[in-house]
């Protein structure tokens, strides 16, 4: 069965990197969660401008490499702007489609998505996610939590946790652990296959 689910307007990308936001989903203690360290290489699938690319490419280090990937071009060229003043040669930027990731098959450590399992129109991400990921390889989902409030998606478009989990399992993707990413957000780590 086929979702539709609620894209983020790209001209509300400047909210992306705000103090607001920054006060209810910490990129360095939600990497930390995901235990991405030196040497790792991370996919984020549905970047936007870098919230979690950036800090994720300063923790991998010389020896590790992120991959940036998003749909959109604006987001991806302030995402570029950024990695270059921030001098980060380990920082790839590359378009995507929803459903091709520009990646050799198994050839990450870590896919990434943060804010975008709501947002997929059905299994192909899932799927480019399992085929890129290392056989040791894991999925760290971050998602809003399915409460009534002001910022981020309509209600009506996210998944709680239960759905999250079950949508990753009918996708290929054993869910392993489950945690509070903040007050708005709950995180899923999942590895592909079945248990």
């Amino acid at each position: 069965m086929r979702r539709h689910g609620h894209k983020f307007d790209p001209t509300n990308r400047a909210y992306l990197d705000s103090d607001e936001r920054k006060s209810y989903l910490d990129p360095d203690a939600i990497l930390e969660s995901f235990d991405i360290g030196p040497g790792n290489v991370l996919a984020d699938v549905g970047a936007g401008t870098g919230f979690f690319a950036i800090p994720a490419a300063k923790r991998v280090g010389p020896t590790g490499r992120v991959y940036a990937l998003d749909l959109e071009p604006a987001m991806l060229e302030d995402l570029r702007t950024k990695a270059r003043a921030a001098d980060l040669g380990n920082l790839k930027v590359m378009r995507s489609a929803e459903e091709r990731l520009p990646l050799p098959q198994a050839s990450v450590d870590l896919v990434f998505l943060a804010c975008v399992l709501h947002e997929l129109d059905g299994p192909g991400t899932l799927r480019e996610c399992a085929r890129i990921l290392k056989p040791t390889g894991r999925l760290g989902v971050v998602d809003w939590k399915k409460i009534a409030q002001d910022i981020g998606p309509p209600r009506r478009h996210r998944l709680d946790e239960r759905e999250a989990r079950a949508f990753l399992l009918r996708n290929g993707f054993t869910p392993i652990r489950t945690f509070e990413a903040g007050r708005y957000h709950y995180g899923i780590e999942s590895r592909a296959g079945r248990a």
